[in-house]
C-alpha cells in the first residue's frame, strides 16, 4: 500500500471535477450526473484565477469521474430514471469527506471553497 495521497496522482482536470462533486453535495445537490456537473464545472472555473485547465468538455468529466471513483474519491450510484432508450445515465456522489477534498486539491482551484 502507497503513502501517496490520490490528490498526488491525479490531474487538475481531475481535481476541478472533484472539486464540483465535492461543491455540490455540500449543497445537497448529489448524486449529480455528467452534464449538470460538467455546468457546474465551467461556472466554477470562470470564478479561479488560473488558466492551467482550459475548458471542461462532458468527456473530460466522464473520463475524471472514472479516475476518481478508482481512487476511492467518488461514487458511482445506480440511476434512479432512465433514458428514452431504457438506459440510466450514472449519478456519481462524493465518497470522502468535503474537508478532505479541500486539504488536497490544488489551492489555485480552491478560490474561497471549504471556507
Amino acid at each position: 500500500m502507497s503513502d501517496e495521497s490520490p490528490f498526488e496522482s491525479i490531474s487538475l482536470t481531475n481535481q476541478v471535477v472533484l472539486l464540483g462533486v465535492t461543491e455540490l453535495a455540500r449543497e445537497d445537490e448529489t448524486p449529480v450526473q455528467t452534464h449538470d456537473l460538467r455546468r457546474h464545472c465551467r461556472r466554477q472555473l470562470s470564478e479561479v484565477d488560473t488558466e492551467v485547465v482550459g475548458t471542461i468538455t462532458e468527456a473530460d468529466v466522464i473520463r475524471s469521474l472514472y479516475r476518481l471513483e478508482d481512487e476511492g474519491l467518488v461514487d458511482e450510484v445506480e440511476p434512479t430514471e432512465t433514458s428514452p432508450t431504457g438506459k440510466g445515465r450514472p449519478a456519481y456522489t462524493l465518497a470522502v469527506t468535503a474537508g478532505r477534498v479541500y486539504d488536497g486539491v490544488d489551492d489555485e482551484l480552491l478560490n474561497g471553497a471549504g471556507d
